[in-house]
């Protein structure tokens, strides 16, 4: 019996994972995740209205007035903006909580009135143990319509996300597609909010597209990854709520998604949140130790106490000073290398801007500061051959060679 009931739990957690994550990929790409957030909370009224009125748990009548109401918030939404000038993320904050308000004070009065709950008290945070076969059933054809649906416009998903004007000018029914994604969506939410909860079903919605956006661009990678992080996560959280008591189903799998995500979010080599902190502290070191080496070239610094700040022992590691007879520091054979191509993109962007920009030369320096870390070696190249190889820059300094 026990594993009977593990199986049903199991099941429901994934087939809710996997529809709200295919469902997210949509909503995500037209930038409308906010909604996305606003429906999942709009259509709390809508099902405890449907227990309400029918006195039991009818699936087929909560799935109806949960596509209702959320419809409805959604046309309020637009009408506030529109109407009113209200940004869109306000009207739908306004929506959002007025909706949920309501569902609230329908469920307390549900309460009161001696109706039979009938698992709407999970409707918050979810719980899976409380979900019907008939439950099972509506899912499992809601992931199969939803998979036809979802290859079947793909196509137009991907035109409208990665090009909205091409889309718009090949005859895209925008409008109407929208109607019916958000629909769609709405449907999705009331099928599983007795899972993840009102609350947490957003995060279902929008965090496994988001996660698969980060990592990839690619349409096929975009939805593998999406499906996948959320299936564990619901699985494994599918696990834990069946064998330990009171543990809500939605919270334990939205933190269980989030701890698959954060570290793609934090070490990802290119976009991580580390990694990109980890280079930019790289990059300032870079421009200063290249600060450094100028000053040094500059033969009214050759007595420049410095100290052993981290740029001197950087560049003393990196063999590009040394230690000369005043107890200072000076240039070593290398150093001079680098400080000399360092100082030739100075004095060649300042030449640039005088005799191209016909920027007074005294106020070139301070553009050529920056320019001089920016610059590689072919835009170096390109940029002498532009000014025919000058020997000077607009102070009369000797522009040093290319080596």
């Amino acid at each position: 019996m026990v594993s009977e009931q593990l199986f049903w739990i199991i099941s429901g957690c994934l087939l809710a994972a996997y529809l709200l994550s295919l469902t997210g990929i949509p909503v995500y790409l037209r930038r409308e995740s906010l909604a996305g957030d606003a429906l999942s909370h709009a259509i709390f009224p809508g099902v405890v209205l449907a227990v309400w009125i029918s006195g039991e748990n009818n699936s087929w009548l909560t799935y109806l007035f949960g596509v209702l109401v959320g419809s409805l918030a959604l046309f309020l939404i637009q009408s506030i903006h529109q109407k009113t000038l209200i940004p869109k993320d306000g009207a739908t904050g306004i929506v959002l909580i007025l909706f949920f308000s309501v569902g609230l004070l329908f469920m307390g009065r549900l309460q009161r009135s001696g109706v039979p709950l009938w698992g709407v008290q999970h409707v918050l945070l979810g719980k899976a143990a409380t979900l019907l076969p008939s439950d099972l059933i509506a899912l499992a054809i809601l992931s199969v319509v939803g998979s036809i649906l979802f290859f079947y416009f793909q196509k137009w998903l991907w035109l409208e996300a990665f090009d909205s004007k091409f889309a718009k000018h090949s005859g895209l029914p925008k409008n109407t597609y929208g109607l019916f994604l958000n629909a769609w969506t709405a449907l999705v939410l009331t099928a599983t909010i007795q899972i993840l909860g009102a609350v947490l079903s957003a995060a279902m919605l929008i965090t496994p597209s988001a996660l698969g956006h980060f990592l990839s661009h690619n349409p096929k990678k975009l939805i593998l990854i999406s499906v996948l992080s959320a299936c564990t996560a619901a699985v494994l959280a599918g696990f834990i709520s069946a064998s330990v008591p009171a543990m809500s189903t939605g919270a334990l799998t939205v933190i269980l998604l989030f701890l698959l995500a954060f570290p793609f979010f934090l070490f990802h080599p290119k976009k991580g949140i580390l990694m990109k902190w980890i280079a930019r502290k790289k990059e300032a070191g870079r421009w200063k130790d290249e600060n450094t080496l100028k000053q040094f070239y500059n033969p009214a610094n050759v007595h420049l106490e410095t100290g052993l700040n981290p740029s001197i022992k950087r560049l003393l590691k990196n063999r590009l000073i040394q230690p000369n007879n005043n107890g200072s520091w000076e240039l070593s054979p290398k150093g001079v290398l680098e400080a000399e191509r360092i100082v030739r993109k100075h004095r060649l962007w300042e030449t640039f801007l005088h005799n191209r920009l016909l920027i007074p030369q005294d106020s070139v320096h301070e553009n050529a500061e920056l320019m001089e870390h920016l610059l590689d070696d072919d835009a170096e190249e390109r940029l002498s051959v532009e000014l025919n190889n000058p020997g000077a820059d607009p102070h009369q300094s000797p522009i040093p060679p290319k080596k």
